[in-house]
This record gives structure tokens, C-alpha cells and sequence, in this order.
């Protein structure tokens, strides 16, 4: 008799293990479908963004510009003057800034 309650407590902890080993699994394979769903969302978006850059036409602009129709004194005096490092800064701090702007808690000064 004492066999039979030991093995009828033995059942009883099994299944209660397994119940446990089943809420756990559960639990990882909810958590994995939410992050996957968050992921597919956010797949998506990057997806519409990247077809509508696709679609923007940018064959018209050209890297040179109107630099390349003024005349040698002028580009020289440009040069002179450090035009094209002060173009490149404002460009950089510009590019920098919008990069800041991504970031929370950054958006102190702006």
C-alpha cells in the first residue's frame, strides 16, 4: 500500500512537471511570436520606406553642381576663402543634427 501512494505521488509530480514544463513553453513561444510580430511590423515599415525612396528621381542633381560653370578667378577666390571646407562642415553639423534627433532625451537644444 505504502508502494501504491508512493507511486500515485511519483504520477502526481510528473504530471505536475510536465504542467510546468508546458506553461513554460508556452510562455517562450508567446514571447517569440509577439517579437516576431513587432519584427515583421517594423519589417514592413522599413519596406515602404526604402519603395518610397526608390521612387524618388534624383537623376537630375548632380554632384558638381552650377561649381563647375563659374569661372577659374571665381573658383579660385572660393578656394581662397575656404568655401568648400565650410560647405562640408555645414553639411557634416547638419547630417550630425538630424542623426541627434533620432536619439530620445537628446532633443535638449533643438
Amino acid at each position: 500500500m505504502v508502494a501504491g501512494f508512493t507511486m500515485l505521488l511519483k504520477k502526481l509530480a510528473d504530471i505536475l512537471q510536465w504542467i510546468s514544463d508546458l506553461f513554460i513553453a508556452v510562455f517562450v513561444a508567446l514571447f517569440d511570436l509577439v517579437k516576431d510580430a513587432f519584427s515583421w511590423v517594423f519589417e514592413q515599415m522599413l519596406e515602404i520606406v526604402i519603395d518610397a525612396l526608390e521612387g524618388i528621381d534624383v537623376s537630375g542633381i548632380s554632384a558638381t553642381g552650377g561649381w563647375g560653370e563659374l569661372p577659374g578667378e571665381v573658383l579660385n577666390i572660393l578656394a581662397l576663402l575656404g568655401v568648400a571646407q565650410a560647405v562640408s562642415i555645414i553639411v557634416a553639423s547638419i547630417g550630425i543634427r538630424l542623426i541627434l534627433q533620432l536619439i530620445p532625451f537628446t532633443r535638449l537644444g533643438s
